[in-house]
Parts: structure tokens; C-alpha cells; sequence
């Protein structure tokens, strides 16, 4: 599958850094002191696809369909659809990245279904964006997790500089993503290790 996606279009990068925040407070107001300003805070409900098997797991891809909603009135903004492909060695996390922006979720399921492939693991989020700087930051609430900060950028280099100018020049990056984080922290606790809502 992923060499079929990859011969569809050009391959981008991502390529990211991810911390935890203790305070989110304390991170708005250094955004405002650097004159970023925050977009509109979305509510995301995020569906992982893979076979019976496990083959995108085992090969450390992941294909994943992104419902975004407008905070409070719950408006989908828009869906879309994302296929990862394994990580690179390095310092940050660098992974190649294929996104479309489609329709709507349900005839994804339907076509992925009739693959083989169903859903195998869905967690929320809220995101909200800042805009200025270099790198793309976004201030992510995680349930079970608590908050984070990503910084996406063109380079390695330029995603170091702007975690300098964030406060988090010495801070652990954390390479995981958040369904490794979740479904490890679900199943310490004994839980469903699939699902991660906010209202459980």
C-alpha cells in the first residue's frame, strides 16, 4: 500500500518536534509575548486503518482519517485523509507524508473496508494553531495525556531554532506518536488501548 500511495505523487516530509506542556497558561502568553497569534481551536476526532494483520503497524505506517470541527458548535470544517510512512533515524522525528483533504469520512470506511481494512484505533484531540515564526506550532490537548506542543517544519535546523525561541531549547522531544503514547497509557491502566475520548 504504501508504495502505491508513494508512485501516486511526490513523497513530502514531515518533520516535527513534540514536548509536553506542564502549563498551557504559561505557553499562550509566551506565544503572545513572541507575537504569534492563535487560530481557531478545532476539535478533532482522528480513525487509524490497518488490516487484520497489522501490516501497516508492523512496517511502522500508519493511515489515518482526520475529522476537524469548529469549536463549540461542532460544524465539520473539513476531513482529511493521511498516510504515514515509517520513521527515520535522527534526532526528530522525520517520516514521509501524504495528505488529501476529501468530501467526507464515510466513504473512505466504506472503500477501506471492502480492502480488508477497518478501524483499529480512535483517539480526540483539540488543536489550536499559531501563526508567525517559521515552523507551523500547534498547542494539542490529548485525553488521559494532558497538553502538547508540535513544531513542524521545512528543516531540521528550523524546527531546532524555533523550539529555542519557544522556552524548549532542553526540553525532551518525544519521538512517539500519540497512539503509541495512548494505547500504551490505556493499556497499563487496563483499558480499551483503541479508544481515547475526552468524556470517558
Amino acid at each position: 500500500m504504501s508504495e502505491a500511495l508513494e508512485r501516486g505523487r511526490a513523497v513530502s516530509e514531515e518533520i516535527e518536534a513534540k514536548v509536553r506542556i506542564a502549563d498551557p497558561e504559561a505557553f499562550r502568553r509566551r506565544m503572545a509575548d513572541l507575537a504569534r497569534s492563535a487560530g481557531e481551536t478545532v476539535f478533532e476526532v482522528n480513525r487509524l486503518f490497518d488490516d487484520s494483520e497489522g501490516s501497516l503497524r508492523e512496517r511502522g505506517s500508519a493511515l489515518r482519517v482526520r475529522e476537524e470541527f469548529r469549536l463549540p458548535d461542532g460544524v465539520r470544517l473539513r476531513t482529511v485523509l493521511t498516510f504515514k510512512g515509517p520513521v527515520a533515524p535522527g534526532r526528530l522525528k522525520r517520516r514521509p507524508e501524504l495528505e488529501l483533504e476529501v468530501e467526507a469520512a464515510e466513504p473512505l470506511v466504506e472503500i477501506f473496508e471492502a480492502l480488508g481494512l477497518s478501524e483499529v484505533f480512535r483517539y480526540e484531540k483539540r488543536r489550536t494553531p499559531y501563526r508567525g515564526g517559521a515552523c507551523e506550532v500547534v498547542l494539542d490537548q490529548v485525553p488521559h495525556l494532558g497538553w502538547f506542543a508540535e513544531v513542524e517544519g521545512p528543516t531540521e535546523e528550523a524546527v531546532l531554532a524555533d523550539l529555542a525561541e519557544l522556552g524548549f531549547a532542553d526540553a525532551s522531544s518525544i519521538r512517539a506518536s500519540y497512539i503509541r503514547l495512548l494505547h500504551d497509557h490505556l493499556e497499563s491502566l487496563g483499558r480499551d488501548p483503541a479508544r481515547a475520548v475526552f468524556e470517558e
